[in-house]
């Protein structure tokens, strides 16, 4: 199944810091080397993603780089329109839309997928706007129900459920957020407004908990693997660029334009006049124009050299001696509760001198309005609903309206308490009957696993000790985390929509929170949940990472077809067991097998043994280049397709022997359950990535794979002449 090596990767190089605007800035940083997303007056998302067609472990789109324009299976461009897909060697691709009609013969000896699924092709219609159905699509589309589902209803008693429970029911209770209006944005722009001289402002800085003139946040310490260091920052501008202040662009005024608008309107909603919110947003510009000088340029952050010289280490003293009158370490520690550290991070320390020179009375006009305009820019999405389009229309992503009530509580939920919503799933969803049934029969299968390596004649004693290690450290994570203590929110509450609380205020506590949760990574090393890589547990998926020697067993695939409590062993075994057999094998297919018991690159294999390993392999690789079309004239890619196709295999192996110690197993059912989980039927549109992803389509999953086995080639009578027989010295079993 599905590996993710590429978002492996990229989970691991993409990090997102944690930072503060006035305890309230988790999103606007500075860009390192692992977050290089330049800073914007729009700070965070809430547009859902437009809904596609799930990733499937069994047909996932390609997890290579290759670019399907670059290098094409096909020698020459064809219409699809004039393509005969009833043509395949040895069996006809039944997973095409169309192909599948009341009158294509079916047989078992000569196409067991078709003769098991033909009638459900048949009344398979694939649904408009999307390329394909079948089993998997169906589990998908009943895990994101019972995703969306799971804020209606009562509360729940667990506390980290509820907070994402009760944040979702905030947000989307306009009722109350239409009552409150701007009030909360005047009160703060009032307690600006009331500031009279420098002593004051520097007060109101130090105290309000708001955005100061400087930008802190945490991110990684490159220094100290695992720990996070604060740094000091410039501020955000609303040219974003600071070099659109010495030479405005014609892109830069166009994007400036919506800001100033936004702002205007703002401005206006809270009682200022037209002229009076002019006014501001022109201070606010000169402002800002005083300090740009000393703020990096878009094209000096995205400079190499300049990550080299992010930011000089200062201890407090300094900190304390560059900020001057500027209270920094004031408004971090007694205002945010943030403890003194050894050193921090100051990026372009010029500015803080420069804003020290600038910090004076005769500029408090331009300071003052420089926070406003921030404070418009950083509650809008907080407050009424009609404020609250139009930031979503104006600075968060365009969008043309406000997604449905149930998307925007159930993305603003996501977003904001990660874990907190898959908890709440698990214990909507999810039972601990399901991951201890589950648990068991991952138990069993690994140690059947033992039989697989300890039958393989092709590696030495010293390899298969290696091997027999790797799968006793195989992590299993079965639809749920064990321990949920890494994953929790402990300490974060708020008051729900029924104890009077409202959505501002939980978005305030969860900043100030995660803020905290940030602080303590500066004394501690963090380290990585073993879940971390599989968060959304509702996804109907399993997959093994290799780096990490772990499967995951995610609680959205274990349900409809895959998986029911009151499955027969045979089902059982034909479906969710070899689904399981199949993660575990990937730690000893093609790519898995480079990788050690504790997911690092590492060659544990003789020199000769690996050499058998892979003679193993490219007769796999031959045979599907060879043997193998899905029709007339379209090859496929044996290299591609190797590292599933092991893992297929292995897993009906194992499952075999597994049912070869249960009196009176019921092969048919078995069989039949392994080619019923494999029902897809797809669009013409989605053959280029049926063609470039690594799980073969899903009818050779099924046929290949069966006829390697004497078990299901005897138990069917199937011999010599029949479309479902391989002679044994052409079976292409690797392990």
């Amino acid at each position: 199944m599905k590996k993710k090596l590429i978002t492996l990767f990229l989970l691991c190089s993409l990090i997102v810091p944690v930072g503060m605007t006035g305890c309230l800035d988790e999103e606007d940083h500075e860009p390192t080397q692992e977050t290089t997303e330049a800073a914007d007056p729009a700070q965070e998302t809430t547009e859902p993603q437009e809904e596609t067609d799930p990733e499937q472990p069994e047909t996932d789109p390609p997890q290579d780089e290759t670019d399907p324009e670059e290098e094409d299976p096909t020698e020459e461009e064809t219409d699809p329109a004039d393509i005969d897909y009833t043509t395949g060697t040895p069996w006809i691709c039944s997973n095409l839309d169309g192909v599948v009609t009341a009158d294509t013969p079916a047989e078992l000896k000569d196409d067991f997928y078709l003769y098991v699924n033909k009638d459900a092709h048949v009344a398979l219609e694939v649904p408009d706007g999307v390329t394909s159905a079948g089993a998997l699509y169906d589990a998908d589309r009943q895990a994101r129900e019972d995703f969306r589902n799971m804020f209606v209803g009562a509360s729940p008693e667990d506390h980290d459920a509820k907070l994402a429970y009760d944040l979702y029911h905030l947000a989307t209770d306009w009722e109350s957020r239409n009552a409150i209006g701007a009030a909360p944005l005047v009160e703060r722009a009032d307690a600006v407004e009331a500031i009279g001289s420098l002593d004051d402002l520097t007060d109101y800085l130090a105290t309000s908990g708001e955005m100061p003139l400087w930008r802190r946040y945490f991110d990684l310490d490159l220094d100290k693997d695992g720990y996070r260091i604060l740094l000091f920052a410039p501020c955000r501008l609303l040219r974003g660029d600071s070099a659109e202040y010495a030479e405005a662009t014609e892109w830069g005024e166009e994007k400036l334009q919506k800001y100033v608008d936004f702002t205007e309107q703002m401005l206006v909603k809270c009682g200022y006049t037209e002229e009076e919110a002019a006014q501001k947003i022109d201070n606010c510009l000169a402002f800002e124009a005083m300090l740009a000088p000393a703020v990096p340029t878009d094209d000096e952050r995205y400079n190499y050299i300049y990550y080299q010289e992010l930011g000089q280490r200062y201890s407090r003293d300094e900190v304390a001696a560059l900020a001057g009158d500027l209270p920094l370490l004031t408004e971090l520690e007694d205002t945010c509760g943030i403890p003194e550290m050894e050193e921090y991070l100051v990026v372009s320390p010029e500015f803080f001198t420069l804003l020290g020179e600038v910090y004076t009375e005769e500029n408090l006009p331009l300071m003052k309005d420089y926070l406003i305009v921030n404070l418009m820019q950083d509650y809008a999405e907080f407050l009424d609903y009609d404020t609250c389009k139009l930031y979503h229309e104006q600075i968060d992503r365009e969008i043309d309206e406000m997604p449905e009530d149930a998307e925007y509580g159930k993305e603003i939920a996501e977003q904001q308490l990660d874990w907190a919503v898959q908890k709440l799933y698990a214990v909507t969803c999810l039972s601990r009957e399901d991951k201890d049934k589950i648990s068991a029969l991952t138990d069993e299968i690994m140690a059947q696993y033992h039989d697989i390596l300890n039958d393989a004649d092709f590696i030495s004693e010293a390899t298969r000790a290696k091997a027999i290690e790797k799968l006793d450290c195989i992590k299993k994570n079965i639809l749920f985390p064990d321990d949920w203590s890494a994953y929790s929110f402990e300490g974060l509450d708020y008051a729900s929509a029924e104890d009077g609380g409202t959505y501002l205020d939980a978005r305030v506590q969860i900043r100030n929170y995660k803020l905290k949760q940030a602080a303590k990574y500066a004394f501690e090393p963090e380290v990585e949940p073993q879940w971390s890589q599989a968060m959304d547990l509702n996804e109907a998926n399993c997959f093994y990472f290799p780096d990490h020697n772990a499967i995951y067993i995610l609680g959205g695939y274990a349900q409809g077809v895959f998986y029911n409590a009151d499955m027969s062993t045979e089902e059982l075994y034909g479906k969710l067991g070899a689904d399981i057999a199949h993660e575990i094998t990937h730690a000893f297919d093609i790519s898995g097998a480079l990788y050690n018991k504790d997911g690092r690159l590492e060659n544990w294999w003789t020199e000769e043994d690996f050499a058998a390993f892979m003679e193993r392999n490219n007769k796999m690789i031959d045979f599907y280049n060879t043997k193998i079309q899905p029709w007339e004239g379209q090859a496929l890619d044996g290299e591609t397709l190797a590292g599933e196709t092991c893992a297929d295999m292995g897993s009906v192996k194992c499952m075999l022997l597994m049912a070869a110690d249960i009196p009176d197993f019921d092969y048919d059912v078995f069989f039949r359950a392994y080619a019923e989980e494999r029902l897809t039927e797809h669009t013409t549109d989605f053959i280029p990535v049926m063609l470039y992803d690594p799980h073969p389509i899903d009818y050779l999953r099924v046929n290949m794979v069966l006829q390697q086995f004497d078990e299901f080639l005897d138990f069917y009578g199937i011999t010599e002449g029949d479309g479902m027989y391989l002679a044994p010295e052409d079976r292409i079993l690797v392990w």
